[in-house]
């Protein structure tokens, strides 16, 4: 096996294991998309909280059970919390902050690897 193709399964197990954490934590319409190579980001997952506070606690599960200490985020008490780690860009809304911002519309010629709900 070569090195990219090692890579790429490293990179869909962490993806897998993110999306599993979410669902564990009860967040819905998780979206997976796939980003071109000239992005920051090889993907990013979008989702859905019912509150704050759910949103919040993604903060510490991310620490806790995928064991990631070093992570960058943005938006903690607010309405729509940014989550850089590993390559991968995760966008949790609160479901009116998703319907306003219609984030999925940057991402219009991005291919969509996953989506749940």
């Amino acid at each position: 096996m070569n090195q990219i193709s090692t890579l790429q399964e490293e990179n869909t197990f962490f993806i897998d294991s993110v999306v599993d954490l979410l669902l564990t934590q009860k967040i819905t319409n998780i979206k997976v998309l796939k980003l071109d190579s000239d992005q920051f980001h090889d993907n990013v997952i979008i989702c859905t909280a019912n509150s704050k506070v759910q949103m919040n606690a993604i903060i510490k599960n991310i620490r806790k059970n995928l064991r990631i200490d070093k992570f960058t985020y943005e938006g903690e008490n607010s309405n729509w919390l940014l989550i850089s780690l590993k390559g991968v860009l995760i966008q949790i809304f609160t479901e009116e902050s998703r319907e306003y911002y219609n984030i999925e519309d940057i991402y219009f010629d991005s291919e969509t690897l996953y989506q749940y709900g």
